[in-house]
């Protein structure tokens, strides 16, 4: 695995549904090294609103239309206003399928809705109350949707014809992307004592042909396979993840000691979180790591934000919870010796629960 010594990695994933919008959600990552929110966040954003593959209308034909710039008898609405309402249809198509043709065809007088194209089993309507336009009388009239897909905007200019479509063919200009906000903000996050660090929070609101947490989840893989390009040009830093064939050095296992051995009152902890777990007989470092997340909450006075501080602390140290030690370890009088799960611990730090904000800390 890469070498992330010494880097603070983010703890907190969280996504909110949003309750007044349909299809929109807000998404939270914290925390992350100063000003990682803003590369992070702007990466997202510019791979939603311009890189995910959608579905779209993107030429039709109706009875008795030859060009945009005229009327259809017995229609309220023109041609102009009838792209727009095609340009709004929101479509999905299956996975092996790139191209399909619709059917409309009606004969009764009032609105005609996405819900009267003829089914198809590649295509999925997502709003069918979606209206296209209203015939003012019964009068029958047939038309197709040609449907395609692709990403982004494409122009009505940009869509290739070839000479076996039919003459009378109208393009139009197709949204394909199916994400229709996507905005960031950064704000300070605290890690111990600390408050320097970001916290990004990510908005995407989508037209319902996909879920926001897929959209969110496809521009970060996007982002990976570019970057990825970049791997080739240099050499990374590995750190194994597993301890050394010999076992645990001299010098390693005599640091370790000397870490564990380590008061907490000089680990950045809050004055509060101190008093809890001296309260309880932790005084030292190799009293704490000896106790699971389950059994620390169990401890007087430490809830979810301390524990979550504490898990912050230890990750800095390089140490975990229920590290399992020997009985001289942490007590500075006899050799300590790291067993192996403790080992990988110390060598890449897995990430705690959560982060807390600003403000939010048990002071």
């Amino acid at each position: 695995m890469i070498d992330l010594i010494g880097l603070v990695r983010p703890h907190l994933v969280e996504m909110t549904k949003r309750e007044d919008i349909p299809n929109a959600a807000e998404f939270r990552l914290q925390p992350l090294e100063r000003g990682y929110g803003y590369t992070l966040g702007n990466a997202l954003r510019r791979m939603l609103l311009s890189s995910l593959r959608g579905t779209a209308v993107w030429a039709f034909r109706l009875e008795g239309v030859v060009h945009e710039h005229q009327t259809v008898p017995g229609v309220v609405e023109d041609i102009h206003q009838i792209i727009q309402r095609l340009k709004a249809l929101t479509l999905t198509m299956a996975e092996d399928v790139d191209e399909v043709i619709l059917e409309i065809k009606v004969d009764k007088a009032g609105a005609v809705m996405a819900k009267h194209i003829v089914p198809n089993a590649a295509v999925q309507i997502v709003h069918p109350d979606h209206v296209l336009f209203t015939l003012q009388e019964d009068r029958e009239i047939t038309g197709q949707l040609y449907v395609n897909k692709g990403r982004g905007y494409v122009e009505a200019s940009q869509h290739e014809v070839d000479r076996s479509l039919p003459v009378d063919l109208v393009r139009i200009d197709s949204i394909y992307n199916p994400v229709r906000r996507a905005n960031f903000s950064v704000h300070e996050t605290r890690v111990g004592q600390r408050t320097d660090f970001d916290s990004v929070t990510l908005a995407v609101e989508t037209n319902g042909a996909i879920s926001p947490e897929d959209a969110v989840s496809y521009a970060a893989a996007l982002t990976q396979e570019h970057l990825r390009y970049f791997l080739d040009f240099g050499r990374l830093p590995m750190v194994s993840g597993e301890p050394p064939a010999g076992g645990v050095s001299e010098k390693d296992s005599a640091e370790l000691r000397d870490l564990l051995a380590k008061p907490i009152d000089d680990c950045g902890l809050s004055v509060r979180s101190i008093n809890s777990l001296k309260n309880s007989g932790i005084s030292i470092l190799a009293d704490l790591v000896r106790y699971s997340e389950d059994e620390l909450l169990k401890v007087k006075n430490v809830g979810e934000k301390a524990l979550s501080e504490i898990a912050e602390m230890l990750q800095r140290e390089g140490l975990s919870f229920g590290m399992k030690l020997d009985d001289g370890e942490g007590a500075g009088e006899e050799e300590a010796a790291l067993p192996q799960e403790a080992a990988a611990a110390v060598v890449v730090a897995p990430a705690a629960e959560e982060a807390v904000p600003p403000g939010e800390g048990g002071e």
